[in-house]
């Protein structure tokens, strides 16, 4: 098998990424839920335990620097994992013909689901109107707890505020592609990329193209493996990073904010089941029930890691094991899907603007929300894959609408949960779309019990 044929799937296959075996996947899946709760009890004691130099001392120097490894060691790897996957799936589609077709059709699925997300997400949040009748004093404790973590974002999300198409632009086209690396741009990341990719797929083959290519499947196969190693401290991580939200606000100020929990979180739900559903069912031609016991997998990595990124070989491996998308689909639409794709966070964002635009009594025009619509279609591609990677565009978002960006901090508390419920719905997306690529290139698709027979469905 020559290196231009190279199947990324049977490496990842034969990582042992979160384990071969059932039982413990099932036991590492049960470590995130108990780290979960073990960390939101904790949370609840440090809160009720009050400031002090003991608490903070725990909180600051052992519980805190756990949560940030694993955010950090995310973010660390997802540059290489995705520069080698993408360069990689693109030179194996093995033409520029097919390159332009998939390029299109992807793009234009990605853009319309994440349309959708938006609209869904507009249209629940104006009609229930969540952010009618918080309180003050909930608005005080929330800003008081906050207040460093809401500067921290506001830095990051200063260049759309400035002038959006020419940061669009500058996010896209890099004057220096390591700074780029280094700042986990991944608009430009993905640029980049896809033109190293597209270079090497025009050029003639020999040893210096093999090498080449050899090289990025190589930093790819090397990434998997550090993401495989990382997970394996997702239960600690987890935990440390819910003692660290619950500690801050507490349980009590949560409940205040629990009906807007719940309204996001609905608003996923339909566009997880009712969008992807009606794709899968009337698009795709795909059996529902199967598809979502046999993608459990995916969603529960998604859940636990709040990391598309993360999820991106457990994704790929589901697909062409499980369903039996190629390989030369899976490399190419799920690195893309990872950055463009994201309906969860899009969803969320307009969600959680106009919840805070409701909580400050800001009224905003029919031309305001269809600008807020446009805002966050443009901006929620390239969105880092990576915990928390969307409230900077948020806070972006809403000093463009004169939305005060302040009121983030009501819901910093909770955005650890709903971080990884849009991260679910975000890779189902990313799922979705290359089995829509797939059974619009005539491949045969199987969702039945057996993984290796195929069904006309």
């Amino acid at each position: 098998m020559t290196l231009f044929h190279c199947h990324l799937s049977i490496k990842i296959l034969t990582l042992d990424l979160m384990s071969n075996k059932v039982s413990a996947r099932s036991l590492s899946n049960w470590g995130i839920f108990i780290g979960l709760v073990v960390g939101s009890i904790i949370g609840f004691i440090f809160h009720e335990w009050g400031a002090g130099s003991i608490r903070d001392g725990l909180l600051i120097n052992i519980i805190g620097p756990v949560g940030d490894i694993f955010l950090n060691s995310l973010r660390m790897v997802i540059v290489p994992l995705v520069v080698g996957s993408l360069i990689v799936g693109v030179v194996n589609l093995g033409s520029g013909a097919l390159l332009k077709k998939l390029g299109w059709k992807v793009i234009l699925f990605y853009m319309s689901t994440t349309f959708c997300a938006i609209v869904i997400g507009q249209s629940i949040i104006n009609t229930i109107e969540p952010g009618k009748g918080i309180p003050q004093e909930t608005i005080d404790e929330a800003m008081e707890a906050s207040k460093n973590k809401v500067e921290e974002v506001k830095e990051k999300s200063s260049w759309v505020g400035k002038s959006l198409w020419p940061g669009i632009v500058n996010k896209i086209i890099p004057k220096n592609i390591l700074h780029e690396y280094a700042e986990t741009n991944m608009l430009a990341i993905i640029f980049v990329s896809l033109l190293f990719g597209m270079a090497l797929l025009g050029m003639q083959g020999g040893p210096p193209k093999e090498a080449f290519v050899g090289f990025f499947d190589t930093l790819s196969e090397i990434s998997i493996k550090i993401v495989g190693w990382i997970m394996k401290i997702a239960p600690y991580a987890v935990a440390a990073l819910m003692i660290e939200a619950v500690a801050s606000f507490g349980i009590e100020f949560m409940k205040k904010v629990i009906f807007y929990v719940i309204v996001v979180a609905g608003g996923l739900l339909v566009q997880f089941l009712v969008v992807y559903g009606c794709i899968l069912k009337f698009i795709i031609k795909a059996p529902l029930i199967p598809f979502y016991k046999k993608a459990l997998p995916i969603f529960l990595t998604a859940f636990s890691t709040s990391s598309s990124a993360a999820t991106m070989p457990v994704t790929i491996r589901t697909l062409e094991k499980e369903f039996g998308v190629p390989d030369s689909i899976t490399t190419f639409s799920i690195p893309i899907g990872v950055t463009v794709n994201m309906d969860g966070t899009a969803l969320f964002e307009v969600m959680a603007a106009l919840f805070i635009a409701q909580v400050f009594g800001v009224d905003l025009s029919m031309m305001e929300h269809f600008t807020l619509i446009f805002l966050v279609l443009i901006t929620s591609i390239g969105v880092a894959g990576v915990p928390g990677g969307s409230i900077p565009i948020l806070i972006a978002a809403m000093a463009s609408l004169n939305i005060p960006v302040e009121g983030i901090a009501l819901i910093l508390g909770v955005d650890r949960f709903l971080d990884m419920c849009r991260t679910v719905t975000n890779v189902t997306g990313d799922s979705v779309a290359a089995l829509f690529l797939a059974r619009s290139e005539k491949v045969p698709l199987h969702f039945n019990s057996s993984s290796h027979s195929d069904s006309s469905i």
